[in-house]
């Protein structure tokens, strides 16, 4: 279910548009608004699985307390469900396996991505059986951006696409994140493209796999001119089937209210990082 379809716009000055994408999809602009720690997820030219060697865990009780019911608490296929399954509760090094099971998860999720892009994703299986399917959710946002497609030629097509199958004027990286939700940390798998032009530019952050709370995202900046400054806008679609946690407050009926405001933040600290120092 789409929870949320939020925009925002400003002017910003800059010596050009591709710098104000930069900006906007910074780490440090992650960190500073959101408290998103962004890690490089690709060191070489194929996922590794050292790149997730470093995952953030709950305390012990939490992590016995998953195990037992990993589709109950995280984002799951059947058989990742199962692997997390086969780990005893009562063991005593529970979060050095839990860690490096949910990293060969991770890894073999971007690998799919890597060389199937949203064709390679699984679905979530819920624990009442359920199932949601993250890739269709994000085909749905990228074809209502088919606006863009007269003043970014291709940029549209390739996106939920394996990098091999982008153009020379795009460029892609891979992510995978830390965001706090609830208290509690939410690992992201996300792919970042952009396309920059003499006179425009534009890039999307693609969330592509979430292990709690909402299912995916996806969060574009555009950058055209308007008279001697830069037009930026930004959209966010987020998409969540979830009750309880982020998703159960856009249900509130306050969620685009608070991702617009999120949005407008982004794009006010991409404006003061581009001013520099006063």
């Amino acid at each position: 279910d789409e929870i949320v379809a939020a925009g925002a716009m400003l002017l910003v000055k800059a010596p050009e548009a591709g710098v104000v994408v930069d900006a906007f999809l910074h780490s440090e602009t992650f960190l500073r608004i959101f408290q998103v720690r962004r890690h490089q997820a690709l060191q070489g030219r194929s996922p590794e699985l050292a790149a997730f060697s470093m995952l953030p865990l709950p305390d012990a009780g939490r992590l016995r307390e998953i195990v037992k019911a990993p589709a109950r608490y995280l984002n799951l296929s059947k058989a990742e469900t199962e692997k997390l399954k086969s780990l005893s509760p009562t063991s005593d090094d529970l979060p050095s396996r839990f860690r490096t099971t949910f990293a060969q998860i991770l890894s073999a999720r971007l690998n799919a991505y890597v060389k199937a892009g949203l064709a390679g994703e699984q679905s979530y299986v819920r624990d009442n059986g359920n199932v949601v399917n993250p890739a269709a959710e994000l085909r749905t946002a990228i074809r209502s951006l088919a606006f863009l497609a007269d003043e970014f030629p291709g940029f549209v097509d390739a996106l939920g696409k394996p990098s091999s199958s982008a153009g020379s004027a795009l460029t892609q990286n891979y992510y995978w994140m830390e965001r706090p939700v609830d208290k509690e940390n939410v690992l992201v798998l996300s792919a970042e493209q952009r396309q920059k032009q003499a006179k425009a530019a534009v890039g999307t952050d693609l969330h592509f796999y979430a292990s709690r709370d909402y299912n995916s995202m996806l969060t574009l900046i555009g950058v055209v001119p308007y008279g001697g400054d830069w037009m930026v806008f930004a959209i966010n679609h987020t998409f969540t089937d979830q009750v309880t946690g982020f998703g159960s407050t856009v249900r509130r009926g306050v969620g685009r209210d608070l991702v617009a405001a999120e949005l407008g933040k982004q794009l006010a600290e991409t404006r003061r990082k581009l001013a520099g120092p006063k």
